[in-house]
């Protein structure tokens, strides 16, 4: 028999009233209105709200009103036991009738989640158009514990509440409530009463199952894929070495590191540790340096670059192991180190360098030092083109509670060699990158060092109906010698985020040219997308999307144009066609 554990119900109503009529202006009128007439393009024309309402009695007193729109809005939380179950659900049930219409909407949803505390087992589904027969569309799945079922119920019961409830309902008690009603139904919960909602569902899970699990066994919930049923039983239900298994990981090293972990999600980082310095070097690490690598969850893989790595001294390849850890210890920046690294296979095919950094200070004055070298093979005068009204709108000072920002869109090797000067970097050499956007903001006027160099990496969007538009994504906010940013940097952040959001969405970045001269010959130059087949990439589960696109400069002389092959590479000057307007 199904019991019912708890309900809420609650009902809103939304009531347009319009006018009966409508004003007409004269031409001098339309003429003096500062954005033009207000006209609709419903077949009715245009009509202004006289009066809206949110009760019921207005809402069923204007119910069949041609000359008005309403809407009613049911959410329904219900919690019930049923057997070995214990059911979550969420129902939203919208009803809308628009002005001047003879026909309600009806738009139905609903997800649940259930607990089967015989079986162990852990659904999760939903219905979208539940009112209709044919029509609906059924989903349920048995699900992990990684897909944090406590949560996403803490989730939807808050997405449910309006800002109106919010005010007169206490939304974390109700929240609150039926989390510990749904945890606390399920037999064997009540042996942990110090733990979290979702730590008991997931304790009881590991003990019912007879499962041998460490200390800190909520840690690695969240790894993916989970050992199985098969995986455990081949390892004698011992929770780590199935994990270990399934990640392909083995030693007794890495199983006393998977005791102590405070995050593990998968053993890519240490795998690709593994194959850049050698599966035995990596292992007669401390355990230290094998937990950082283990923990590792939210950075870039580096890839193996044995073009590189074989260039490498056995001296050379110790110190940028060194470096390599101050990575994964978040105290250099991914796009910093893989420009040395491709500062280094420049340079070592001109004049002999060694990677001699080990230390941060070393790193970043070696970084320093080597964007000058590079500078000085690749010196030209080269200016980036955008649009006028994009550059001078981002040029704006920002004012914050800490005062005036004053951020500028770099656009000439001199102002990029300038922003190198001050921050010790080195984006000097950003300057011929065309997928790169750079900005110095400065806290307050003039040349001065208190500043962040900040990097906006440019994806051109291509849509199959022939749309185009420009994504500025923030790839790189750092100041002097490449250290990252306190947290009296964010707010003025954020705020330049929504000015180049806003360009985005208003198509101002437009325009994406670049012009150089070198040893009294000009090149100029406009962008081009080109495509790349991209079958069979999955390294973000995508599969379906068979050619991705990417930006090169059209006139490829560009980034020929430099003293190092500016004699041994043929230069191709502007046509009387191609000079820029």
């Amino acid at each position: 028999m199904k019991e019912e554990l708890f309900n809420l119900t609650r009902k809103e109503y939304r009531v347009y009233e319009y006018s009966d009529t409508n004003r007409l202006f004269t031409k001098e009128e339309e003429e003096n209105m500062p954005f033009g007439v207000v006209r609709s393009s419903a077949p009715w024309g245009h009509f202004e709200i006289k009066n809206d309402y949110n009760t019921e009695e207005k809402f069923t007193e204007h119910y069949g009103n041609p000359f008005a729109q309403v809407d009613m809005v049911r959410r329904i939380i219900t919690l019930t036991k049923e057997g070995d179950k214990i059911t979550f659900k969420m129902f939203w049930y919208n009803r809308r009738r628009r002005m001047n219409s003879k026909w309600f909407k009806t738009n139905t949803n609903c997800k649940f989640i259930t607990f089967n505390h015989k079986t162990n087992a852990l659904y999760e589904g939903s219905l979208e158009n539940y009112h209709l027969k044919r029509k609906c569309r059924k989903r349920i799945r048995r699900v992990l514990f990684n897909s944090d079922p406590i949560n996403k119920i803490r989730r939807w019961m808050r997405d449910s509440f309006s800002d109106e409830d919010k005010k007169t309902i206490d939304v974390p008690t109700i929240v609150n409530q039926v989390v510990s009603l749904f945890v606390n139904s399920i037999p064997g919960t009540e042996k942990y009463p110090e733990l979290l909602p979702e730590q008991k569902i997931y304790r009881r899970y590991l003990d019912c199952q007879g499962i041998k699990y460490p200390n800190n066994w909520f840690e690695l919930i969240d790894a993916y894929p989970q050992p199985k049923k098969k995986d455990l039983v081949k390892c004698d239900y011992k929770y780590v070495d199935a994990l270990m298994k399934v990640h392909n990981l083995k030693g007794d090293k890495i199983k006393k590191s998977l005791h102590t972990v405070t995050k593990f999600v998968d053993g890519l980082h240490f795998n690709y540790a593994c194959k850049i310095f050698g599966e035995k070097f990596i292992l007669n690490q401390p355990d230290e340096t094998i937990n950082l690598l283990l923990s590792a969850w939210d950075l870039t893989h580096f890839p193996k670059n044995n073009i590189f790595f074989n260039t490498l001294s056995k001296s050379e390849k110790l110190n940028f192991f060194e470096i390599y850890k101050l990575y994964y210890r978040r105290l250099i920046d991914f796009h910093t180190i893989t420009d040395h690294i491709r500062f280094y296979s420049f340079l070592n095919n001109l004049e002999p360098v060694k990677w001699k950094s080990k230390t941060h200070d070393e790193f970043s004055q070696e970084h320093y030092d080597w964007s000058e070298k590079y500078n000085h093979y690749t010196n030209g005068d080269f200016t980036r083109i955008y649009n006028p009204t994009f550059v001078e709108k981002v040029n704006e000072v920002i004012l914050t509670k800490d005062g005036p920002y004053y951020p500028e869109v770099l656009l000439t090797s001199k102002r990029y060699n300038n922003e190198s000067f001050f921050q010790n970097n080195c984006v000097k050499t950003y300057v011929k990158r065309i997928n790169s956007l750079l900005i110095s903001l400065r806290r307050g006027e003039g040349d001065t060092e208190e500043r962040a160099s900040i990097e906006y990496d440019i994806v051109p969007l291509v849509w199959s109906n022939g749309d185009f538009n420009f994504k500025l994504n923030r790839v790189q906010t750092l100041g002097k010698f490449n250290h990252r940013l306190d947290s009296s940097w964010d707010n003025v952040l954020v705020k330049l985020d929504e000015r180049i959001s806003v360009m985005e969405y208003e198509k101002l970045f437009d325009t994406l040219q670049i012009e150089g001269e070198f040893g009294g010959r000009k090149v100029f130059s406009d962008y081009e997308i080109k495509e790349y087949d991209r079958t069979g990439y999955d390294n973000m589960g995508v599969t379906n999307i068979k050619k991705g696109v990417y930006l090169d400069w059209k006139n490829n002389s560009i980034m020929k144009l430099n003293s190092y092959n500016y004699n041994v590479v043929p230069v191709r000057n502007w046509d009387e066609d191609e000079l820029p307007i």
